[in-house]
């Protein structure tokens, strides 16, 4: 849950915690600290002071290389509040298992640095994921932007990381896919305010959607459509003139893909101790047929060598 964008009682709360952190004489503003330059501001409490550091110095490469990828400048100032309290960041948040967040309206990213500590997750990543949400909903707005294709991006532009700690990435996806359980694309935005496992598919479910989109389009047909969807149009809209297809058609051939996919993974697996049988028996014919020829080199010269000596 990346981006807070559903209920006006959620910014609300943002803004009251936020304000109790970082607001002169709030009860828990005690030893706030600020580092900023001319492109992002970092708000953290002391003890944070080598993470909004490093914040610093990786923004300038994060920012450059989500421009290049979406082909849009990034037009604003973020900053970003680092929380070293997991308790005040789950009360910010609203869910457990978010580790970071962004707020368009505010440009603000808000991380969870004791998530931070534990691999995979990374300032990097998360601001990233982060910066990616606030620049789509700088350029496009938030009723025209489909929950799931803002975290779809956000995690494709970011290698796949998410805001929500996920045990086993695909696990839930491929389950969905066996059960017949995947959530239709007409309900996977609002599956998003949802949580545990259902939010954990609409995660997968929607970097998949972007991913198939990609390798069945191409990324330029990606970006067109964002510009469509930035110049006003709506993501039907843009879908239609981009390209050519329906969200119907988008969502049964992204089904098929899956279906296609699971079933060439399912034989493989099926099949595992014939292919790994087959696969030795073919190394074992090989090492065989190296030594027989090292074998009748070895004649050869030792023929030659012999005819040599009798001449």
């Amino acid at each position: 849950m990346g981006v807070f964008l559903w209920a006006p009682m959620i910014r609300s709360t943002i803004a009251f915690w936020l304000l109790l952190l970082f607001t002169a004489g709030g009860a828990l503003a005690e030893n706030r600290e600020i580092l900023q330059r001319s492109d992002v501001e970092v708000v953290f409490p002391a003890s944070l002071r080598p993470a909004a550091e490093e914040i610093l110095e990786i923004y300038p490469a994060v920012c450059r290389d989500l421009e290049e990828t979406l082909g849009w400048t990034v037009r604003f100032r973020p900053t970003v509040v680092l929380i070293k309290d997991r308790g005040i960041f789950r009360r910010i948040s609203g869910k457990p298992g978010v580790m970071a967040l962004a707020e368009p309206g505010r440009n603000l990213i808000v991380i969870d640095f004791t998530r931070m500590r534990s691999h995979p997750y990374t300032l990097e990543g998360t601001l990233k994921h982060e910066l990616c949400h606030l620049i789509l909903h700088d350029r496009i707005s938030a009723s025209g932007l489909p929950l799931w294709l803002d975290e779809g991006l956000a995690q494709w532009v970011s290698g796949g990381f998410t805001e929500v700690a996920v045990p086993q990435r695909g696990n839930a996806l491929d389950k969905a896919v066996i059960s017949g359980r995947l959530i239709p694309l007409s309900s996977l935005s609002r599956a998003f305010s949802q949580s545990g496992r259902t939010l954990v598919l609409a995660y997968e479910q929607s970097l998949s959607l972007v991913t198939y989109i990609i390798e069945r389009f191409g990324v330029h047909s990606l970006l067109t459509l964002l510009d469509r969807m930035a110049e006003g149009d709506s993501f039907e809209e843009a879908l239609s003139k981009t390209l050519s297809i329906s969200p119907g058609s988008l969502e049964s051939g992204w089904r098929k893909g899956l279906g296609n996919r699971l079933a060439w993974t399912t034989m493989l697996a099926g099949h595992l101790y014939e292919i790994l049988f087959f696969l030795a028996s073919g190394a074992l014919i090989a090492g065989f047929l190296r030594l027989l020829r090292k074998k009748r080199t070895a004649m050869k010269q030792l023929e030659e060598a012999e005819e040599t000596d009798t001449e």
